[in-house]
């Protein structure tokens, strides 16, 4: 191509533009430019060298011209190289100027693309996703170390009294405390309690006011720095578990479990509660973590042989219901010997409801068997009287006459115990290194096999090795019939059980209880366990048991939060300033972005503001983590110099979250790359909740433990499912499940559901016209809320139970909790009302049979197994 030549008031430009070379294969000439500045007559006289020519210069992209007006001169128009002057050019040669320019600029354009290309094909990541976490799994020294945590456990039979007393010595103990009066920051309490609240016929749950009350009592002697972290329930068993704030965000995986073995073999005023955790687990720190399992029990009364054998039992439902660890031993060893059977473990007579104090429950045996047997029969729990035979050996009793060890009756002062109980690892297995640990404590109501007269001698001696040789629970665990692999601090303290309210003298009623150790904490070994301390509290007279507490300290290694979040930003800063070097400057408007108050199942809308500095266009892209919930609406481009752009995210709430922590990475090319942090906290929901949160929060999860609206109906299954039934109950059309409902009239629904607000029929009803999306968007979210039920309404472990059609109705009611019984039953009936109505009434089983039932996922949705779901179906609704 030809040169071309601008003429200016002080310079003159020539150009060289690119041009094809067709018989060299494509290739490109490199475009080249020189710049002459214009010498007067006075240069040219002066000087006396000879003039040299300059030298051609390449064309790069930081060579923009420029054109502006000449405010000194209108006729004139000013020209720019790279910010600098390079003269006027009169405006009645535009038209070659505009020719010039043209061609300037559209080789700057060709150079830029060529810039870009190699730019992008030859990029190198040198902060990626994984960089993060390489250096802080090298630095992990640096911030993970062995931490000693001390663990409280106190267990309290409270005898359905109202505790006014201070806890505080029963929190803190005598070792708990330091040397300055602080709580140890690395601490957690667990408070086990039975008989919570008095027991009545009606009475099926526990009592959210009496757990509310007592959590706001400990979380008051604790202070500020200790929150509650989990909770589990079980009519009047109760299980709190306080954690500090420095551990809190370190326990993972927790878990609630429960099985009731009371009257009848199922109701709750007998059985156990679990809480179940993994503390300081990390993947970046390399960290297994420990998993720990406290189990609050409270076990059938009495002395005799046939209720140890019916201890023996519930030991054995509660190995096998509760979801425990692996760990090195059983709660049940299962005997050689014959037994009783279920059956008569069941219906036997004596202590069984004879612990039902008339004082607690002021009603008749006969009551408690009506109540229980109503309780169970609400749950479609059925009594099988065939079931596989119980077998256990009957319960050993300590000899009479002092041989073996046994500390006799004198008046020679006795020692105290001094060492754990012997536990047979013989029945064990061999050892297997198992990271866990569990804690069974409660009122496992085992007695000692002797006289009261013998008992109180001893006692009044502090005799514990002679009184503890009479103790059915060590003889049990000795035996190897129980409670295998567990072990017990010493006891040096006075029998818990049983006092007169109000004193410490041993029960002086009619009655006239054996005093006994019922109240009692065992747990299994683990290399870094130690037991500091096993109390029991004689100043405690609301309930006739006194409370006993242990604390223990656990040598584990945790991560410093605060010294990793200091690495972490010493990392991205030095990368930062790494990555800054050479490199064309932008600017990012901000880096963390803040999403207060979050609702289920919302969209959040956010957007990166950033700017081109440099002078060269920068072309950018986005990485999103795998598993992110983030998504990119414009993941990669190019910005101009000077230029601005927004990067737009959205990302969808997910249901069963307490907040949301994402983040992805903005990567400018050969530039250091932005990690933009997007945090919120999400608003409590049902949504994703199960139907046991459901029923615990009756005002709507965003109100917690709340008492239900005044007025509302008392429900055994979930205000939020009875709310979207009782609304389309009576607005059922043919088309109900078939259309879908409008996104913010959907909001509005879930807003309602979780604030434990009713239906605005008004607002919902307007929409008729519209489609009827008022009547449509209820059922998609009462649709959306079956399916995201945490577990299902009907579990994985029901599944083989539908997939045998008809045959499997009256056998659902066995293998489900009594809510998902009572909440499917209702259901039911909703869906008979639909078949009135809609005429292909199968496809509306098929759309409720995706979101009822949870498939497992090692399972394969054949077509025989679906239409036999149908007819699972059909059989159910009638």
């Amino acid at each position: 191509m030809t040169d071309l030549v601008l003429s200016t008031s002080t310079h003159t430009l020539t150009f060289h533009p690119c041009s094809s070379d067709d018989n060299s294969g494509g290739t490109v000439d490199t475009p080249f430019y020189i710049l002459e500045p214009k010498l007067t007559a006075a240069d040219v006289t002066s000087s006396t060298s000879p003039v040299q020519q300059p030298a051609a210069t390449d064309l790069t992209v930081h060579d923009s011209i420029s054109i502006d007006e000449d405010d000194l001169d209108p006729d004139n128009l000013l020209l720019k190289l790279q910010d600098r002057d390079i003269g006027s050019v009169s405006k009645s040669d535009v038209s070659y100027l505009a020719e010039f320019v043209f061609a300037w600029r559209s080789a700057l354009a060709t150079l830029e693309e060529h810039v870009q290309v190699k730019q992008v094909s030859s990029f190198e990541n040198p902060l990626n996703s994984g960089y993060v976490t390489a250096r802080l799994s090298q630095a992990r020294h640096s911030f993970v170390e062995e931490k000693v945590v001390q663990i409280r456990l106190i267990t309290w039979n409270l005898h359905g009294e109202v505790i006014g007393e201070d806890l505080r010595p029963l929190l803190f103990g005598s070792n708990v405390l330091s040397d300055t009066g602080e709580l140890d920051d690395l601490g957690i309490f667990f408070l086990a309690l039975q008989e919570a609240d008095p027991l009545t016929p009606t009475m099926i749950s526990a009592n959210q006011a009496t757990i509310t009350r007592w959590s706001n009592q400990v979380l008051e002697a604790l202070g500020e720095s200790y929150v509650m972290s989990a909770s589990s329930e079980l009519l009047g068993m109760v299980l709190l578990m306080f954690s500090h704030k420095k551990l809190a965000s370190q326990i993972t995986q927790l878990e609630l479990s429960s099985a009731g073995t009371g009257v009848l073999g199922y109701w709750g005023n007998k059985g156990a509660v679990c809480i179940r955790f993994i503390l300081g687990q990390s993947r970046v720190a390399g960290i297994p973590g420990v998993e720990i399992a406290v189990v609050n029990m409270h076990l059938s009364s009495g002395m005799s042989p046939q209720s140890v054998e019916r201890r023996r039992w519930e030991m054995s439902e509660l190995d096998r219901r509760l979801k425990l660890p692996v760990f090195n031993g059983r709660l049940f060893r299962k005997q050689r010997n014959g037994g009783k059977n279920r059956k008569e473990l069941l219906y036997q007579n004596g202590d069984l409801l004879d612990e039902l104090d008339e004082r607690v429950l002021d009603i008749s045996d006969d009551d408690i068997v009506s109540a229980a047997a109503d309780a169970i029969s609400a749950m479609n729990v059925i009594s099988n009287g065939s079931a596989k035979p119980y077998e256990a050996e009957p319960a050993r009793t300590p000899p009479a006459d002092g041989s073996d060890t046994a500390a006799t009756i004198s008046t020679a002062t006795s020692t105290t115990a001094t060492t754990a109980v012997t536990v047979n690892t013989d029945q064990v297995g061999p050892e297997r290194e198992i990271n866990s640990i569990v804690f069974a404590l409660g009122d496992l109501n085992y007695r000692l096999a002797m006289d009261r007269s013998d008992i109180s001698l001893l006692a009044a001696k502090n005799d514990y090795d002679a009184l503890l040789f009479w103790d059915q629970l060590r003889s049990e665990i000795k035996d190897g019939s129980i409670l295998v692999g567990f072990q017990e601090g010493p006891i040096a303290f006075q029998p818990t059980y049983k006092y007169d309210i109000g004193t410490n003298t041993f029960d002086t009623s009619e009655k006239a209880r054996v005093p006994a150790y019922t109240d009692r904490i065992l747990y299994t070994s683990y290399p870094s366990l130690a037991q500091l301390d096993y109390e029991t509290f004689m100043h405690y007279f609301s309930s006739d048991h006194k409370p006993v507490a242990a604390t223990f300290e656990l040598r584990t290694m945790l991560m410093d939060v605060d010294k990793r979040a200091q690495i972490v930003k010493r990392l991205l800063h030095d990368l930062d300033v790494r990555e800054n070097e050479s490199r064309p400057k932008v600017e990012v408007d901000k880096t963390d972005l803040i999403c207060p108050d979050l609702p289920v199942l919302s969209t959040i809308n956010q957007a990166v503001k950033f700017r081109n500095c440099g002078n060269t266009q920068v072309a950018w892209e986005t990485e999103i983590v795998d598993g992110s919930l983030l998504e990119v609406l414009n993941p990669q481009g190019i910005v101009p110099p000077g230029g601005t752009q927004i990067v737009r995210v959205s990302c969808k709430v997910p249901p069963n979250v307490t907040s949301i922590s994402e983040i992805f990475i903005l990567r400018i090319i050969n530039r250091q790359d932005y990690f933009i942090s997007i945090n919120g906290n999400v608003l409590p929901s049902c949504f994703g909740a199960s139907l046991t949160d459901m029923i615990n929060k009756p005002s709507g999860a965003r109100n917690g433990f709340l008492a239900p609206q005044v007025g509302g109906p008392q429900l055994n299954i979930p205000r939020e499912i009875w709310k979207c039934i009782n609304f389309l109950s009576t607005r059922i059309t043919r088309d109900i499940f078939r259309r879908p409902g409008d996104e913010t009239v959907g909001q509005l629904v879930r807003d309602w559901l979780d604030n434990g607000d009713d239906f605005d029929c008004t607002v919902l009803d307007s929409l008729a016209k519209d489609g009827n999306k008022g009547t449509h968007s209820v059922a998609e979210q009462f649709l959306m809320l079956l399916e995201l039920v945490n577990g299902g309404v009907i579990p994985e472990k029901a599944y083989d139970i539908i997939t045998q059609g008809e045959d499997g109705v009256p056998l659902i009611f066995e293998a489900m909790p009594r809510v998902n019984v009572n909440t499917l039953i209702y259901i039911a009936s909703f869906l008979r009302e639909v078949k009135r109505v809609v005429l292909d009434f199968e496809s509306i089983l098929e759309v409720f049979d995706k979101v009822l039932v949870r498939i497992p996922k090692t399972g394969k949705n054949k077509s025989r197994q679906k239409k036999k779901r149908i007819e699972f179906w059909k059989g159910f609704v009638g």
